[in-house]
């Protein structure tokens, strides 16, 4: 399962899409699920959505199908931290706070998670390690949280179990020196600093620092990595989710009948291409540097070349993409923020109504055999 990032526009399209797939299949789709990767709101969707699957396992009353879940992951996140900016970051930067032995300053980072741990009704307030035997023993699916390290460019693996299969190409590990490593694991590479005790939030925070909005984390290494959001390398999860395949495609040929890579994107997977007519002197001379705005576009040409190897190493029998994306229904077009208006929450729910949206729920329910109407109640 691989979730986009896109502030709470993602994280409420993505509750919306799982929830809608999962009663219809009657709990299957999320037992089934093996891993979950993605960027920022997406993430922070499944997250909340993941730990309530975990609670109501272990016996708690819980409806994971309400409504009141997409009430609770839309709630505002922005205000707090905008009012953080005046109030702790320019008057009170020196304010801290203490945090299972250790002390944090606080800035707009330690706000986030306050109001997000507040807005999930602080079912999220745990240690990473809190995770590892329920992943162990999938009980929950796995979960890969990847912020991008800004030194250089490589993304850091966040997971409470050990995934240094996914720090590099496996021809990397056959031939050495072939291809670069371009990932780091979060628990080693901290293993003598407490990895396993991160608070969870704090992770989910990291994988979802925008830019401006939200401070960059900078790590305690020799010399000090520091961390920006997701998005910045994968914003949609495919090249943790290609990795992860391609490592166990052995295994998943002779175990399996195959893998659907569910992919739920916050933005249309095809866009109309843009006119360059009529664009002045200076307009052409800085044309080239506007394709650096085009990040995202980018990663999607990059994933599909991933998406058409793992294709070619599993063979078409084996590997099936099914997309849900949002695009917008009325007036109201939801944008790429940490708050969401009523009429853009409503836009984004009103998606999973679209024709091609309800064929590929008729899709998937084809492919992982369930059988039910496509109207949930």
């Amino acid at each position: 399962l691989a979730v986009s990032g896109g502030g709470l526009k993602a994280a409420t399209w993505t509750v919306e899409v799982v929830q809608t797939v999962d009663s219809l299949m009657r709990g299957q789709f999320l037992d089934q699920t093996v891993l979950v990767t993605g960027a920022s709101g997406g993430m922070i969707g499944m997250a909340y959505l993941r730990e309530l699957m975990l609670r109501k396992k272990k016996g708690d009353s819980i409806d994971l199908y309400s409504p009141q879940h997409l009430d609770y992951i839309s709630k505002d996140l922005l205000n707090s931290v905008a009012f953080t900016i005046i109030t702790n970051d320019v008057f009170l930067p020196w304010s801290r706070f203490e945090y299972r032995g250790n002390v944090y300053t606080k800035d707009r980072g330690y706000i986030f998670e306050q109001q997000l741990n507040e807005n999930t009704n602080y079912i999220l307030d745990k240690p990473l390690g809190a995770y590892h035997r329920a992943e162990a023993e999938a009980t929950v699916p796995m979960l890969y949280l990847t912020p991008s390290i800004i030194n250089d460019g490589r993304r850091l693996v966040i997971s409470p179990q050990g995934v240094s299969f996914m720090m590099v190409a496996p021809v990397g590990v056959q031939k050495q020196g072939s291809v670069e490593v371009d990932a780091v694991d979060f628990g080693w590479m901290f293993r003598y600093q407490g990895a396993s005790d991160l608070r969870f939030l704090s992770a989910l925070r990291m994988n979802a620092t925008y830019p401006y909005v939200l401070p960059t984390v900078h790590l305690p290494s020799q010399p000090s990595i520091e961390v920006i959001d997701a998005g910045l390398r994968d914003n949609y999860g495919i090249l943790s989710a290609t990795r992860f395949l391609q490592v166990f495609s052995d295994w998943i040929r002779e175990n399996t009948s195959g893998v659907v890579l569910v992919q739920i994107s916050s933005s249309p997977k095809f866009k109309d291409i843009s006119s360059a007519d009529g664009t002045g002197m200076i307009s052409s001379l800085f044309n080239p540097i506007g394709i650096a705005g085009k990040v995202f576009d980018l990663q999607e040409y990059e994933h599909d070349a991933s998406l058409g190897f793992i294709y070619d190493i599993l063979g078409p029998e084996y590997f099936d993409i099914v997309r849900f994306n949002y695009k917008p229904t009325g007036q109201y077009e939801a944008a790429v923020s940490f708050h969401i208006t009523a009429g853009e929450k409503k836009d984004v729910l009103s998606a999973i109504a679209l024709e091609e949206n309800q064929a590929s729920l008729q899709r998937l329910l084809q492919l992982l055999g369930g059988e039910a109407p496509l109207v949930r109640e």
